[in-house]
């Protein structure tokens, strides 16, 4: 009698797919104002244009991966229009009556 080896059919394994899974979606962190700011903009958007896929927690948002420059820029946008780089007269001429 000889043997005969069977070959298996296995399931291809994810790991060795050719087809690697691509990230759907980015972890920002970041403090509570800036989570605040990013749902705005968020809640600005039609139902099809939503790019918020989880709120975490106050400071963690799960975002899809064609919105993470557009996020970027609009609060570096928002952040910049919150400085204020030159004060005058702080603390002069005040009317203490």
């Amino acid at each position: 009698m000889s043997s005969k080896s069977k070959k298996r059919n296995r399931p291809s394994s994810p790991m060795r797919d050719k087809n690697k899974l691509r990230p759907t979606g980015y972890l920002i962190t970041c403090d509570v104002p800036t989570t605040q700011f990013i749902v705005y903009l968020n809640d600005l958007k039609p139902i099809d244009k939503k790019f918020i896929i989880e709120e975490l927690d106050p400071t963690h948002l799960l975002v899809k991966e064609r919105a993470r420059a557009e996020i970027m820029r609009k609060v570096e946008e928002w952040m910049d229009s919150n400085v204020f780089s030159a004060v005058e007269k702080v603390g002069e001429d005040l009317d203490m009556s």
